[in-house]
């Protein structure tokens, strides 16, 4: 006997059979309205945001809608959350992708466990899928809290009876995470702070430190400045400030010059200059130099002065430093000095190397007469490397000229030696030596040395020219181009 449940099964078989049947002589046949209607395209049907309760909100993204069918989309895009924008919140496409700007504003709302949701719809009335959604949730978490970091930890000024010393500065980041919030007292009335309060993402806030000695007497003192944040992982953090005042006056610190300025090019390292450092004061000023860039060097780095200067060298390693203007801080300190800390701004201007490294020479005037003197100068233009010493061979026609002497350009001036020697019939031998004098740096451009020839020829006709020639280059003028390496003296009968 067949039971009950069989024939439910049986009959329910048989019903899909029927109805697969119908499928094939009946097939569907779409509205052909339908097949004219705009279609909305989404770039993405779910966007997810990450951010903390504290800081920033979390980044932008983008929504991309487009009409994937026919005729034109004119659609609204709108949101069901407060924390919540979009922008534009409507828009039109024949085909054509347009962006749609998704915002968090996370103001008043608190991290959590689960996050927050929410539903865009892009809406079309005529659109064939009308409407389409994007579900959006929003991840809070609490962020980890801001942490103080400041430097230094410790001051210390000196003063003379009735005066104040020089303030100083301390310097205050956040190391940690979110904004740190922070204020910053004094535990005593002569220990003052400006501003007294800051605050950080990550940035360096510098406050200053000011000492006021009014009715103070003579003898050592403590102070504490507290940097406080509540919400700080290692608030509050202190900086110990110590103060002496003393009859005998305070070492100072002098400084020459005041600042150094250093030009070079890609690869070379300029010359080296020097800093003079003393005491103005009374005493004995005991310092140290420290600096804040790696191709900076001083040396000595300490010192000692009742008055006279001492001189450090300062040097600069270009290396592969950039082309451009580069910074840096020379910091000369004392704790017992009245002005102490010192510091020399440094600048760094590296240039290309220049491409030019000719070496020439001319004739004034270009024409003459019997006993006339003519100069013929020898000069340079973007030496590739810096010149200390050089040589060169001179010629001219000794049945037309007398030569009468050499004095230095105007880059060798300064320089210990330069002359030169007939080594034979109408040939000249220049050299020229540095010694204690400048040397000329890369770049340049002038004469290193001035030639002075007498016309002494009486039979020449009227225009008849003669040549006078630099070669042989030697020591640092080496491999120059000679640009030209001839010039021209026409001889006049009147």
């Amino acid at each position: 006997m067949i039971s009950e449940r069989v024939l439910r099964i049986a009959l329910f078989l048989l019903s899909c059979l029927l109805v697969l049947g119908g499928c094939k002589k009946s097939p569907f046949t779409p509205d052909p309205q339908n097949l004219t209607r705009p279609v909305i395209w989404l770039s993405s049907y779910e966007l997810s945001f990450v951010g903390f309760e504290a800081g920033a909100n979390p980044a932008a993204q983008v929504l991309k809608v487009k009409n994937s069918g026919q005729k034109s989309l004119s659609y609204t895009v709108a949101d069901d959350a407060e924390w919540l924008r979009i922008d534009p919140a409507n828009g039109s496409s024949s085909g054509q992708f347009v962006e749609h700007t998704i915002l968090i504003d996370k103001t008043n709302l608190s991290a959590r466990e689960d996050p927050y949701s929410a539903t865009i719809s892009v809406v079309c009335a005529e659109a064939y899928n009308n409407p389409q959604k994007v579900r959006v949730t929003l991840q809070l978490s609490a962020e980890p809290p801001p942490e103080i970091w400041v430097r230094p930890a410790e001051l210390s000024f000196t003063a003379n009876l009735g005066t104040n010393p020089s303030s100083q500065t301390i310097r205050l980041k956040n190391t940690g995470k979110g904004t740190l919030s922070y204020t910053l007292t004094s535990d005593e009335a002569w220990l003052s702070v400006s501003p007294g309060s800051g605050t950080s993402s990550g940035e360096e806030k510098s406050h200053t430190v000011a000492i006021d000695t009014t009715g103070m007497a003579e003898g050592s003192y403590e102070g504490m400045i507290t940097i406080a944040d509540p919400s700080a992982t290692n608030n509050p953090q202190k900086v110990k400030v110590a103060l002496k005042i003393s009859k005998e006056p305070a070492p100072a610190i002098a400084i020459s010059p005041g600042q150094l300025i250093f030009q070079a090019f890609v690869g070379q390292n300029p010359s080296a200059q020097y800093l003079s450092i003393r005491n103005s004061g009374g005493g004995t000023l005991n310092y140290i130099i420290a600096h804040n860039a790696s191709w900076l060097s001083v040396s000595p780095t300490s010192g000692t002065s009742t008055g006279q200067d001492n001189f450090h060298r300062v040097s600069v390693t270009v290396g592969g430093l950039s082309i451009g203007v580069h910074q840096a801080v020379i910091t000369i300190t004392d704790p017992k000095a009245v002005n102490s800390p010192q510091q020399v701004p440094v600048t760094l201007d590296v240039s290309s190397l220049p491409s030019d490294n000719e070496i020439s020479i001319s004739c004034s005037p270009a024409s003459g007469r019997t006993d006339d003197l003519i100069t013929i100068p020898v000069s340079i233009k973007g030496n590739i490397k810096d010149i200390t010493v050089f040589g060169l061979d001179f010629t001219f026609d000794t049945n037309l000229f007398q030569y009468q002497g050499i004095a230095p350009g105007g880059l060798t001036g300064s320089w210990a030696t330069v002359d030169g020697n007939v080594i034979s019939a109408g040939t000249l031998r220049i050299g020229g030596f540095t010694g204690s004098g400048t040397p000329i740096p890369t770049g340049s451009n002038g004469t290193i040395a001035v030639i002075t020839l007498k016309v002494t020829g009486t039979g020449f006709a009227d225009g008849q020219t003669s040549q006078l020639s630099i070669f042989n280059y030697a020591d640092d003028v080496e491999g120059m181009t000679p640009l030209p390496s001839t010039t021209t003296f026409t001889y006049r009968k009147s």
